[in-house]
């Protein structure tokens, strides 16, 4: 989590910035190690030692994403009013720009690969268009295809071989239209950021807890709602049930899963929300008409 302690007429911290502007004492052994920027495209990789706590805001000035590359979970913890309760930052953030985020680091070891573009490459990759005018902030991006594109950039970044530019703008290109196709999904399920303030809460909770049971009660409790009011406003907001909304976010959030060979099935269903593989397989064969099994064994499955 890029944030300094802020003082008395101190700048909002941008969260692309190198952070040469900014105070440096509350981190140790600062250090970029690798650098690319082309236009308003850019991407480093830095790692840090977060040495004294602070808390802090941040103001991305373009798009902004990283993903951790030291394999552990990181424990920071990320504020914003689109939110119903605060988030902890997991292996890929994405931050939208020109919204304020709340933000307290933890006391640890960073390694980060981090990227940000704005417009001039927006209107290069999609024809003067912006898919992501109406995209929102996540803390945990469960994306296998955006973390390969952003691990296979590191890892360029990191060691860049013949025609390195060319090919990270290629692969940030690849990573920007995934982030724009997973922000597309989220509007085109929830009518996008018209839902009223009350069904966004609830489809904001829905989404950042779909491995627990989420019954009708415990997210009425979450979003202070009584459960019969949370049902109706959901349901007047969207056209769509809680339950059916549930069920639809489980099997999307298993697509997006299944199309990497990094987690078992089991652990699939459990992160899914599904106490058994058995129910599981059964609820995707249901919605797809396919197992899980062999949906990950389809060929081509990244290009559907």
């Amino acid at each position: 989590m890029h944030l300094a302690t802020l003082e008395p007429g101190t700048e909002l911290v941008c969260p692309e910035s190198d952070w040469s502007h900014q105070n440096r004492d509350f981190v140790e052994d600062f250090e970029i190690l690798a650098q690319f920027a082309s236009h308003d495209l850019t991407m480093d990789i830095r790692q840090y030692d977060w040495v004294r706590p602070s808390a802090g805001q941040l103001l991305p000035q373009r798009h902004y994403l990283d993903i951790s590359l030291d394999g552990s979970t990181r424990r920071s913890i990320l504020r914003s009013e689109r939110w119903v309760e605060p988030q902890y930052s997991g292996s890929v953030l994405y931050l939208p720009p020109d919204a304020i985020y709340w933000g307290q680091p933890a006391l640890e070891k960073r390694k980060l690969m981090c990227l940000s573009f704005g417009n001039r490459f927006l209107s290069e990759v999609f024809e003067d268009e912006n898919p992501l005018r109406h995209a929102v902030a996540h803390a945990d991006i469960q994306n296998p295809t955006l973390r390969r594109y952003l691990l296979a950039i590191a890892s360029e970044l990191a060691s860049p071989g013949f025609a390195a530019g060319p090919l990270l703008e290629a692969m940030a290109i690849g990573a920007t239209v995934e982030l724009a196709r997973w922000s597309q999904l989220v509007a085109d399920s929830t009518i996008g950021t018209i839902l009223p303030h009350q069904a966004r809460r609830i489809e904001e909770y829905i989404r950042e807890n779909l491995s627990s049971t989420l019954s009708i009660s415990e997210i009425g409790r979450a979003c202070g709602m009584s459960t019969r009011n949370v049902a109706r406003v959901f349901k007047q907001a969207t056209g769509v049930s809680i339950g059916d909304f549930i069920a639809r976010c489980r099997i999307e959030l298993a697509k997006e899963l299944l199309a990497s060979d990094e987690l078992r099935i089991k652990e699939v269903s459990w992160r899914c929300g599904f106490r058994s593989s058995s129910a599981f397989s059964a609820a995707f064969r249901s919605a797809t008409g396919t197992t899980p099994r062999d949906f990950r064994l389809q060929p081509g499955l990244l290009l559907q």
